[in-house]
């Protein structure tokens, strides 16, 4: 366990195409449990916080065990949900490092939280997240956050539109999907919720070209474990999801 790092799950109830998703089963378990699960199994973070508006997502969480904060429900993106915490929760007792993990990726495993946590700390970069392979069903699929890197490893852009664009058809692009893990120095986490939202951002609907656009820095480490996880947004994500886990594998 490390004491300069911090776990925080960021969980709304009103989502869009699937109200009450952090508390809809998935293989017998609240999908945010599976989330909180894997990053208390990774041994990796001091502390495993589920950020939340909701009090029904909070009686659930504190039902199996989970640390809760309430946020405000005002808040754009889970990002800020997440800053919210460290400011307003504890602003004198903070980490070195937080962890902002989406609580809609029930199959999230705590290999894929402890190798990008080693990854990331050791770049000493400011902002980091989770790229692997897409598959090709999901290269055109707009719930799919497709990102191009430069040769340093770091951001050039995110979109759910199909990037980088083969105009010659050559057919030997290699695309890459984006996964809903985000570490910050907290510092960082702090100065990027004080900025507005940006016009980007505000379009695709991707809180991580408010620092795009700005010209920050963003470090991906690539993991091609990730890319068997499925995300859930959908009715569909959920049946897949949650067959999966009920028989005990990824795919």
């Amino acid at each position: 366990m490390n004491e300069n790092i911090w776990a925080v799950i960021p969980a709304r109830f009103a989502s869009t195409r699937l109200p009450g998703k952090p508390l809809r089963e998935v293989a017998g378990k609240p999908l945010i449990e599976w989330v909180w699960r894997a990053a208390v199994d990774s041994g990796v973070f001091e502390r495993v916080i589920i950020a939340t508006d909701d009090k029904r997502i909070e009686q659930a969480a504190t039902a199996f065990g989970a640390e809760v904060k309430i946020t405000g429900s005002h808040h754009t993106s889970g990002t800020d949900r997440v800053a919210e915490v460290l400011i307003s929760t504890y602003p004198l007792e903070r980490p070195k490092w937080t962890v902002n993990i989406q609580g809609d990726e029930p199959m999230m495993t705590a290999d894929i939280l402890r190798e990008f946590v080693s990854k990331f700390t050791a770049s000493n970069r400011p902002m980091g997240t989770v790229l692997a392979p897409a598959k090709p069903e999901e290269i055109d699929d707009s719930s799919i956050v497709k990102a191009v890197l430069k040769l340093d490893g770091t951001a050039i852009y995110f979109s759910r539109a199909k990037i980088p664009f083969d105009r010659d058809g050559a057919g030997d692009v290699r695309y890459m999907k984006h996964i809903g893990i985000y570490g910050y120095k907290t510092h960082t986490l702090i100065d990027f919720a004080l900025l507005r939202p940006t016009a980007l951002e505000n379009i695709e609907k991707l809180e991580q070209l408010r620092a795009i656009e700005r010209g920050w820095d963003i470090f991906c480490v690539e993991i091609p474990e990730a890319a068997r996880l499925i995300g859930v947004d959908t009715e569909e994500d959920l049946a897949r999801a949650s067959e999966a886990l009920s028989r005990g594998r990824i795919e």
